[in-house]
C-alpha cells in the first residue's frame, strides 16, 4: 500500500489526529493532487473540532434527524443491529480542511483541462483536506498563474467565497458596504469589496483585527454597530457567528438604507425583528459556500460545468477570478497570514484551540517521494484457487457493509478480512481500527493485485458494480456482488464477457432474502403448481442529495427491485418467462412489477413510497387450499397459523447468505440455491428491458 497522512476527526472516540491512510485513486472526473499548502480557517474548522469532542448527548441535540432515524431502525431492526449501525457511523472518520494547493500528479480519463505537473488551487470539504494527497473533482481544481506564489494561491477558495458573497449582495463600484465581523472571512470580504470599488466600513470589537482592516483596506472602522451611521449602507455583510438570542440581524437592519440588503456569510441563525425589517423592506440573502455548483453532484462529482452564458460565476470561475486578481496585484492575502506550521504539527494546533489574534494559519507540507504506482496488467495476475479460509478484500465501506455484513463476516471462523479500499480511503481507516492487520488500498486496482485476497465483496456505488466485478473475475477472485448486478447494457456486456472465461471462480449476488430462515420455511410448505405472489414494498424517501438520486446511478428502483423479484423466483420451481413494469412515478421510483412463470404462477411487486408507520415488506402467497404471509421479516403465517416469529429484530438472510458464499469458495462449487452468473445477468437484463419499455404517468 502507498500511504499518506491526513488530519481526521474520529467522532466515536471524540478525538482529532493525524492518521495513516491509503492514497486514493482518482475517478474519471477527478485529479490526484500532491498537497503543498493548506489553510486553516479558524472559525469553521475550530467549530468542527469542538463539535467532534462533544459528548453523545450534545451531538444528538445537534442532529435530531439522526436520532429519529435511529429510533425507527430500533423499532424495525432490533437493538443489536441498530447498535452496529450507530457504531459504524460514529467509527467513520471525517477529514478536516477545505482550502489547499498542490501539484497535479494523476488525471482521470475525462479530465482535459488539467495535466500532470500543473499547480492547482483546490476547494471543498471532503476534497481539499489537510492531507498529503487529495483527490479533487475537476471543477474544484483551478490552475494557478505562474506569477502567483504558493503561499498566496492557496487562498483562492477563501477569496472565491468572498467574491460569491459580493455577488449575492450585488456590490459594485461606489456602493456603501458595512461588514460586521473582521475575522478571516470578514477581512477577505472587505478586501474584495474595496477591489470592486465599494466604500467599506468594518465593525469589529477586537482592536487587533480592526487595525488590520484599516491597514489592509483603508476602511472606516467601528468597534460596535451603534457607532456606525444609521441607514447609510446599501449592503451589510454579517461575517460574525450568531447562535441563539443574538442581535446581528437587527444591528444590520439599523445600518441598512431603505430597501437595503443583508448578506449572511458567517455561521448564524437569521433571527430578526419583523417590524424593523418590514419598515425598510430589507432583503436577506444567504451565502452558500464558494458559488454555483456547490452541493450539485453533477458539477462537483461528475465534472459537468454550467454554460457560461447561463451561469457566469461558478465555483471554478470565482477561483480563477481570485487568482487573476492576485496575479494583477489587486488582492494580497499576505497580511492575513498570522502563523505558519508544519503539517506534522497540525493536530497539536487544533488541540491547543483558537487564539483571538489568529486569522489564517498556513500548513506547510514536505515533499515525500511516495507517488502511487500503477497496478500490473490483468494478464500478470494469477488466479486464486480454493482455500481453507476465505481471504476477503472489501471494495467499498459504506453503511450497509459496516452495519450489516461486516459484523457477520468477522464472526465467521473461516473468513479472514485481509484488505479493503473505499472511495476516499477514510472509511478504510475506520475498518483498519476494528480489524488487526487489515491492509488498506488506495483503490480497487491495487486491492485486486493483492495476493492475500482470494475473494472480494463489492458494495461500492451502483454504476461501478459491473466493471468492478468483471475486473475481479479477470484477476481470478471469487466475487460477492451487492445488487444491482448492473444498471445498463454496457455493464451486462462486461459481465457476459467475463462469464465466458474459463478461470474457476464463484460469483454470487447479495440477494440474501432467498437464504433467510423464513424463506426456507416457506419453501418447504409451498404446494406444487401455480401460485400467486403479492409483494408489497414501501420505501422511505431519501434526502434530495442522496447519491442514489444521481442520474448515473440508475435510480433507486433499479438498485433494489431485483431483491424482491429474486425472492419470488427462489420460491417457485418454474422458469420466469416475462417481467413487465408500470411506472406510477419514475422520478420517485414508484412502480408495479408483474411476473409470469411457465407453470402459470404470477407475481406482483408493488414498490412505492410509504409513510414511516408502514411496514417495509409484506409478502402474501395464495394457492388452492393454501395461504401464507410474511410480515416485514418478523412474522411468518402459513394457513392461518404463525409458524415463525423474530421477536428482537429481523432476519433477512445475510448470515445464511455469507455461509453459502464461504462454503462455495472453500469447495469451489456452487450450492443448489445459488443461481448461476448467467441467470443473474439474465434477470437484470429483463429488469432493465421492462423498466426502459414501460409506460410512465410522469415524465422521465
Amino acid at each position: 500500500m502507498t500511504e499518506m497522512k491526513a488530519l481526521l476527526r474520529f467522532p466515536g472516540e471524540r478525538k482529532l489526529a493525524l492518521a495513516t491512510c491509503p492514497i486514493p485513486e482518482p475517478g474519471k472526473n477527478a485529479v490526484l493532487v500532491r498537497t503543498a499548502y493548506s489553510v486553516i480557517s479558524p472559525g469553521t474548522e475550530f467549530t468542527q473540532a469542538k463539535q467532534n469532542s462533544a459528548n453523545l448527548f450534545h451531538k444528538a441535540w445537534q442532529r435530531p434527524d439522526l436520532v429519529a432515524l435511529t429510533i425507527r431502525h430500533l423499532k424495525t431492526e432490533g437493538l443489536s443491529r441498530t447498535i452496529r449501525r450507530v457504531d459504524n457511523r460514529l467509527g467513520r472518520p471525517m477529514p478536516m480542511g477545505y482550502c489547499a494547493l498542490g501539484q497535479v500528479e494523476v488525471t482521470g480519463e475525462n479530465v482535459s483541462d488539467l495535466e500532470a505537473g500543473q499547480r492547482v488551487a483546490i476547494a471543498g470539504m471532503g476534497q481539499a483536506n489537510h492531507a498529503e494527497w487529495n483527490v479533487i473533482s475537476v471543477n474544484l481544481a483551478c490552475a494557478v498563474p505562474d506569477v502567483v506564489p504558493d503561499r498566496h494561491a492557496v487562498f483562492a477558495t477563501l477569496y472565491a467565497l468572498a467574491l460569491h458573497a459580493l455577488r449575492q449582495g450585488e456590490t459594485s463600484i461606489g456602493n456603501q458596504v458595512a461588514i460586521i465581523g473582521a475575522g478571516l472571512i470578514g477581512q477577505l470580504v472587505a478586501e474584495t469589496a474595496r477591489a470592486a470599488g465599494a466604500l467599506v466600513a468594518v465593525i469589529e470589537p477586537d482592536p487587533t483585527r480592526l487595525n488590520l482592516a484599516v491597514r489592509n483596506t483603508h476602511a472606516q472602522c467601528f468597534a460596535k454597530s451603534h457607532e456606525a451611521p444609521e441607514s447609510s449602507f446599501d449592503s451589510v455583510y454579517i461575517c460574525a457567528p450568531g447562535k441563539g438570542n443574538h442581535h446581528l440581524i437587527d444591528d444590520a437592519t439599523r445600518l441598512c438604507r431603505d430597501r437595503g440588503t443583508i448578506i449572511c456569510v458567517g455561521d448564524m441563525t437569521p433571527n430578526g425583528t419583523r417590524k424593523s425589517l418590514y419598515e425598510k423592506e430589507i432583503t436577506i440573502r444567504q451565502v452558500r459556500s464558494y458559488g454555483p455548483g456547490r452541493y450539485d453532484p453533477n458539477y462537483e462529482e461528475r465534472g459537468e460545468d454550467y454554460p457560461i452564458g447561463h451561469v457566469r460565476w461558478t465555483i471554478k470561475r470565482n477561483m480563477k477570478a481570485a487568482l487573476d486578481l492576485m496575479a494583477d496585484g489587486r488582492l494580497d492575502p499576505a497580511p492575513l497570514i498570522t502563523s505558519e506550521i508544519a503539517f506534522e504539527d497540525v493536530a497539536d494546533h487544533f488541540i491547543k484551540g483558537p487564539m483571538p489574534s489568529q486569522l489564517a494559519t498556513l500548513v506547510r507540507y514536505r515533499r515525500v517521494e511516495n507517488t502511487p504506482t500503477k497496478p500490473p496488467a490483468p494478464s500478470e495476475r494469477k488466479s486464486v484457487q480454493s482455500s481453507k479460509h476465505v481471504q476477503i478484500g472489501l471494495i467499498g465501506a459504506g453503511n450497509y457493509l459496516g452495519g450489516s455484513l461486516l459484523p457477520l463476516l468477522r464472526k465467521h471462523p473461516k473468513v479472514e478480512i485481509t484488505a479493503c479500499c473505499s472511495q476516499s480511503g477514510f472509511a478504510a481507516v475506520a475498518l483498519s481500527k476494528k480489524i488487526d492487520g487489515l491492509r488498506m488500498h488506495g483503490g480497487a486496482n491495487e486491492l485486486l493485485d493483492d495476493p492475500g485476497v482470494n475473494s472480494v465483496i463489492i458494495t461500492a456505488r451502483h454504476d461501478s458494480h459491473a466493471k468492478l466485478a468483471a475486473k475481479a473475475m479477470m484477476a481470478g477472485k471469487h466475487v460477492w456482488l451487492e445488487k444491482p448486478v448492473a444498471i445498463d447494457q454496457d455493464g451486462l456486456n462486461q459481465l457476459r464477457e467475463r462469464a465466458n472465461g474459463s478461470a474457476p471462480r464463484i460469483f454470487m449476488v447479495g440477494h440474501n432474502r432467498r437464504y433467510a430462515q423464513m424463506t426456507a420455511k416457506l419453501r418447504e410448505a409451498l404446494p406444487t403448481g401455480a401460485k400467486q405472489f403479492r409483494y408489497r414494498v414501501r420505501i422511505a424517501p431519501l434526502p434530495e442529495n442522496h447519491w442514489l438520486h444521481h442520474s448515473d446511478q440508475g435510480g433507486r428502483t433499479i438498485g433494489e427491485i431485483s431483491h424482491f423479484i429474486d425472492l419470488i423466483i427462489s420460491l417457485t420451481d418454474s422458469k420466469l418467462v416475462d417481467i413487465k413494469c408500470d411506472w406510477l412515478d419514475r422520478a420517485n421510483g414508484d412502480s408495479i412489477w408483474q411476473l409470469r412463470f411457465a407453470d402459470g404462477s404470477v407475481g406482483e411487486v408493488s414498490y412505492l413510497q410509504g409513510n414511516r408507520h408502514d411496514p417495509k415488506e409484506v409478502l402474501e402467497i395464495d394457492a388452492p387450499n393454501f395461504t401464507a404471509s410474511l410480515f416485514d421479516w418478523k412474522k411468518l403465517r402459513i394457513n392461518g397459523r404463525t409458524v415463525m416469529r423474530n421477536w428482537f429484530g429481523q432476519d433477512k438472510g445475510q448470515s445464511a447468505a455469507i455461509e453459502t458464499f464461504v462454503r462455495a469458495v472453500t469447495s469451489s462449487e456452487r450450492t443448489a440455491l445459488m443461481p448461476r452468473i448467467e441467470d443473474e445477468i439474465d434477470l437484470v437484463a429483463r429488469i432493465l428491458t421492462a423498466a426502459n419499455t414501460a409506460t410512465s404517468q410522469t415524465p422521465n
